[in-house]
């Protein structure tokens, strides 16, 4: 049994009351600490403070009894797994696919325009869409000591509605995060950085949409993202962009591949914040609720997915109905500490958001844009 390297208790002595401890193979320490309110400020110390020392702390337990162990932390690489990538290979086809079957929307109303332009900017909207969501959280987890994860594509099927190259994200951790804040803000980086994306491109592609050629009913177009309902947000953002938007007569519909392409973005958005196993919201809630509520919130994404618009979701419906069998437990080194109550509400607001990026379901009514 080798011995712990000088300084290991004392850095946790000074930092938590100790009630006693005990040293484990290889020189790992396990102390039963005191848990109170600077808990969690304190282990996010002995995070940076062990780390330089070679080892990795984890708090377990409970607050009324809580253990606290270093580890020494494993150097050895890890076997990148290729499922992310295969995943993407499948999403970027379908977001091609999806481009041609737009052109030939854009062909019936507009003949003649370039199926080049039209092409590269309804697929190129898409492609920096769904970037947004990694380059969020990859940007966020460099900073919060979020753990590794991978983030993995489901390939959507463009032929079939709500017509999205991509189901959303699926997430999985490979290493664990600090505590539950620093797991929360990265993983909402995605979600909140699609929505910004989205709304910024929906603004630019009405603005520069274009009067069809040809009245909407003169074409043989059914099931296209033309007819699509808009969701709330998008009619807000209409409203305030108005004044600078050439009024369309009546018949005819606004043209605008980016649009169009921000359109299913925001239905990607309210995808990936369903509390489902594996995907964005569902990390959020099991991470925000108990085990049982969670799963609660997953079984109530499903009926609401089979009951919205009939059948536009039951693809989705049925991929969660599979997800909610496999739940999914967050990886973190402070299993003991909650989330923030300004996460919670945070949390709340994005259940909102998703609910807002939804499309008003047809069975509503159809309310095009202006």
């Amino acid at each position: 049994m080798s011995s712990p390297p000088e300084g290991t208790e004392q850095l946790v002595r000074s930092l938590f009351e100790v009630k006693q401890h005990f040293v484990l193979p290889d020189g790992e320490l396990e102390f039963q600490v005191v848990y109170d309110a600077s808990t969690k400020s304190k282990f996010v110390e002995l995070k940076r403070k062990a780390g330089a020392l070679g080892f990795r702390p984890e708090l377990t337990g409970a607050a009324e009894e809580c253990v606290l162990v270093l580890r020494k932390a494993d150097q050895a690489p890890r076997k990148l797994s290729r499922l992310p990538a295969f995943l993407l290979f499948f999403t970027l086809a379908a977001i091609v696919f999806s481009a041609i079957l737009q052109q030939e929307v854009y062909q019936a109303l507009i003949p003649g325009v370039s199926p080049y332009l039209s092409f590269i900017a309804y697929g190129g909207t898409m492609a920096v869409i769904l970037g947004a969501h990694e380059l969020g959280q990859r940007f966020v987890a460099s900073n919060r000591d979020a753990g590794h994860a991978s983030s993995y594509l489901i390939p959507g099927i463009p032929v079939l509605p709500p017509f999205t190259p991509s189901w959303g994200f699926a997430s999985s951790q490979r290493d664990p995060a600090l505590n539950r804040d620093s797991l929360f803000d990265t993983v909402v980086a995605g979600p909140l950085a699609m929505l910004g994306l989205t709304v910024l491109l929906f603004a630019l592609g009405t603005v520069t949409s274009v009067q069809s050629a040809v009245p909407f009913s003169q074409t043989a177009l059914a099931n296209t993202t033309v007819t699509i309902n808009p969701n709330l947000i998008q009619l807000g953002v209409y409203s305030a962009l108005s004044p600078f938007v050439h009024s369309v007569p009546s018949g005819y519909v606004a043209v605008s591949p980016i649009a169009d392409a921000a359109t299913i973005g925001f239905i990607m958005v309210f995808l990936c914040s369903l509390p489902l196993a594996f995907y964005d919201g569902g990390l959020l809630a099991t991470v925000a609720l108990s085990s049982r509520a969670a799963k609660a919130a997953a079984y109530l994404s499903v009926f609401a997915l089979l009951a919205i618009d009939t059948p536009t979701y039951w693809g989705v419906a049925l991929l969660g109905l599979v997800l909610v069998g496999r739940p999914s437990q967050p990886k973190l080194l402070d299993d003991v500490s909650g989330l923030s109550r300004s996460r919670r509400w945070l949390l709340v607001a994005i259940i909102l958001v998703a609910i807002l990026c939804l499309p008003i379901p047809h069975n509503l009514g159809t309310l095009p844009l202006p």
